[in-house]
């Protein structure tokens, strides 16, 4: 099994790549950490033989949101040991803010790290679960960024929830993006949260990171929720002095 790690833009590699040449083979990629406050955006490529897509079915992959992390972390295991090559993308919270304030969307931001896999391959068939409903119109985006790919596009919605390939991308992307939060946290001598704005931990370790200046660099200051809440601890410190 090949496993490739990149952090996306960054160009940083985190272990060894091995390249695989003329291999035909089915692959799904998925995202995680795409609404989250803190943290990277992690997406994932999971590529299999075609004869191994009913192990992946007998495992019991599946989305990653309906799974606890306990099965997750042992899905993305066996999902490793079974596949033929698996990749990671990741593109921190201050990179998302940079390339928002230039004017480039969420959709094309994740657009480019699917398309940074894909150039990376001539053969096989790519499930892509679509983030835009004009599916069409997705797809048009990431091969914009797949410089040189040949192989077939497939790009559907909510195939995370219908497609086992996709499924298993979408446990190691969910897998790999919780890392790096709890990496964050641990850094920062926090306590651990989801990173996900409807989590009131997540609140409470965003105001804390709000209140450091090297905290700010794993928020992703571009959200609305991170407005609001920098609004209302402003409003505080002023309100201390009246």
């Amino acid at each position: 099994m090949c496993e490739v790690w990149e952090t996306g833009f960054e160009s940083s590699v985190l272990c060894e790549s091995i390249l695989i040449l003329k291999m035909v083979f089915l692959a799904g990629i998925d995202e995680a950490g795409r609404g989250c406050v803190i943290g990277p955006l992690v997406v994932a490529m999971a590529g299999f033989e075609d004869k191994m897509v009913p192990s992946l079915i007998e495992a019991g992959v599946k989305d990653s949101k309906m799974l606890s992390p306990g099965k997750r972390l042992a899905l993305a295991s066996n999902i490793r040991k079974i596949s033929n090559v698996v990749e990671v993308r990741r593109i921190s919270a201050n990179r998302i803010d940079k390339l928002r304030k230039d004017g480039v969307s969420l959709n094309e931001i994740e657009a480019m790290l699917i398309g940074s896999i894909l150039s990376k391959h001539c053969h096989g068939t790519f499930y892509v679960d679509s983030v835009d409903r004009n599916c069409n119109r997705f797809k048009s985006i990431i091969l914009e960024y797949a410089p040189g790919f040949k192989g077939e596009l497939i790009v559907r919605n909510h195939l995370d929830e219908s497609n086992p390939l996709v499924s298993a991308a979408s446990i190691i992307a969910k897998v790999e993006r919780d890392r790096a939060v709890e990496r964050i946290l641990r850094k920062a001598e926090l306590p651990k949260c989801s990173g996900y704005p409807g989590d009131f931990r997540t609140i409470r370790v965003v105001e804390q990171l709000l209140n450091s200046e090297c905290g700010k660099g794993f928020i992703r200051m571009s959200w609305n929720t991170v407005h609001r809440i920098s609004r209302r601890l402003n409003q505080e410190k002023l309100s201390k002095f009246i």
